[in-house]
Parts: C-alpha cells; structure tokens; sequence
C-alpha cells in the first residue's frame, strides 16, 4: 500500500467525502464481523487497519479514520451498513458476499456462484491459451514439442466449447427457474376460467 493511500485515512473531507460510521456502544461482535476482520487480514496481514481505508477510499471516496478502522479490525466495533456495501462494490466484493450467505443456499445463490465458477474457468482457460500462444510462436526445434503445443491447443479449444456449453446451460437453467416460480405464483387455469365467467353472469 503506498503512503499515500495510508495518509488518505486522516485526511479531512475533500469534495463531500463521506465520514465513517461510529459506534458509540464497544462491546463483542458476531461472529460474522470476524470472518469479515479474518478475511482482510489475508489480503494484508500488516497495518491491515490501512488496508481497509484505502478499500474504503477507492471504492466509494469514504473516508474511514485510522481510529475507526482500528476498532474494526480489532473487533471492538462492528461494521455498519455502509461500510458493508462499500465492500460488496469493491474488487473483492463476490468473497465478501460468500461470508455474507454464509451457509444459506437459495436458487439465485446457486446459480450465481455457478456463472462466476464458470466465468473464472473461462478466464484461466484464456491465459492458458497465450502461454501456449507463446510457446508457439517461440518454435521449438524438435518435433515432439510441436507436437505437444498443437495437443495443448486442441485440448483447450474442446475445453473452451464445453464452457460454452456450461454457460448456455446455465442460461436456460435460470430462465427454467423463473419459469417453475410464476408458475406456482400463477393461478391455475381452471380456477382463472371460472373466476372469468362468474363476472359475466
């Protein structure tokens, strides 16, 4: 982190930045909040405090004080609403909200987490293809290493077509969702008639 993120913290509120929020009452926090403190000490396990300001800062322009985020980090103070959000929008958002749901598994939940798994495939898959890329044109000079590369490259391109095929799957599969939910909400055709009908007599 530079040192000038790190001062950004203290510094006064410039253009309506917004003020972090204050708990007056220390006590415990859940144990959510904790998972949320452990996970911003993986990202940055010293002055992890800092860390969080400057999340907070190129995220959203809120401005969060090294005492606030101190108190955070130390689970003396949970976190509030705003600062929640302001994670959720950040580069890092999808991991917090995999703390968020914790074990709870509704059908958009499910379907969400599959379109990212598939997307990041998708993506490993595309730098696997400029590494070989790169080998290839690099031209080795014995056969079998030719060989190898055009066996990389066929191999992936069948890799590709079945995430093709897994994110056209999902597409359907969200669309069939939402189909079987109007239907429940929907009511039945022989109740819809008769209702019709008595209106007319």
């Amino acid at each position: 982190m530079t040192t000038s993120s790190v001062t950004t913290c203290g510094q006064s509120n410039f253009g309506g930045a917004k003020t972090g929020t204050k708990n007056p009452v220390l006590g415990s926090v859940s144990a959510l909040h904790e998972a949320i403190t452990d996970f911003l000490k993986a990202k940055s396990p010293v002055k992890t405090w800092g860390y969080l300001c400057d999340l907070m800062w190129r995220t959203a322009r809120f401005e969060m004080s090294e005492r606030v985020a101190k108190h955070r980090i130390s689970n003396a103070r949970s976190y509030s609403i705003e600062e929640l959000q302001i994670m959720l929008q950040s580069d890092d958002g999808f991991e917090v909200l995999q703390i968020l749901m914790g074990g709870s598994q509704p059908k958009w939940w499910w379907w969400a987490k599959r379109v990212v798994a598939t997307a990041d495939r998708r993506r490993q898959a595309a730098e696997l293809d400029q590494e070989i890329m790169l080998l290839e044109t690099s031209r080795p000079a014995d056969v079998s290493g030719l060989r190898r590369i055009k066996g990389d490259l066929d191999a992936q391109t069948i890799s590709n077509r079945k995430f093709a095929q897994a994110e056209t799957a999902l597409g359907f599969l969200h669309q069939d969702m939402v189909r079987a939910e109007d239907r429940a909400v929907a009511p039945p055709k022989a109740l819809a008639k008769r209702a019709y009908a008595g209106r007319g007599r």
